[in-house]
């Protein structure tokens, strides 16, 4: 499914650079999932980023994208393996469903590629993949606790016996309507 959805993603948006990273609840990190125009510097770079701090904080704990229109000026993430590496430009959004299961990162070599809508757009790739991946079962995210139902409200209970209703009121509509003044 990622394979898929990367060679896609590339094809379509004419970027060399993309990757997922998924959630890892059981160790709380962030796993390379999958990747296309990485080297071995960017592979052991995006494996070390931390969940708790900078990138991976902004993206997974804060659920808010990332756009860096120009790496070279960079200061705040230190992705350094992409400036290296060439890459002009970044962004990285969450992999959402009704939480986050990761991240999806794209970037390119040529500034021309970097549109205004290119963050809205891999936010709905991302959302895409974050269902598919919830819908298949992929995604490890915290076991919920099990726990029973709570009792039903008196106000849910059955009325008592002495409880009579109204009478529904009857409407004709068969006569048509007033004329408007």
């Amino acid at each position: 499914l990622l394979n898929v959805t990367l060679d896609t993603l590339v094809r379509v948006m004419g970027t060399e650079c993309c990757w997922v990273q998924t959630i890892d609840s059981a160790r709380r990190s962030l796993q390379l999932a999958a990747e296309r125009g990485f080297n071995s510097e960017m592979r052991r770079e995006v494996s070390a980023l931390d969940m708790t701090r900078g990138f991976g904080r902004q993206v997974v704990g804060l659920a808010s994208s990332i756009v860096i229109p120009d790496l070279s000026h960079d200061g705040r993430y230190g992705l350094t393996s992409f400036r290296a590496a060439g890459y002009r430009w970044l962004v990285a959004v969450p992999l959402m469903t009704y939480r986050v299961h990761g991240v999806l990162g794209v970037a390119s070599r040529d500034k021309k590629r970097l549109r205004k809508e290119t963050p809205d757009l891999a936010l709905v790739i991302a959302g895409l993949i974050g269902t598919a991946l919830n819908r298949a079962g992929l995604s490890a995210g915290p076991p919920l606790p099990e726990k029973p139902w709570p009792p039903a409200p008196e106000a849910l209970s059955p009325p008592p016996a002495s409880f009579q209703p109204e009478k529904p009121v009857v409407v004709d509509m068969s006569s048509s309507p007033p004329e408007p003044p």
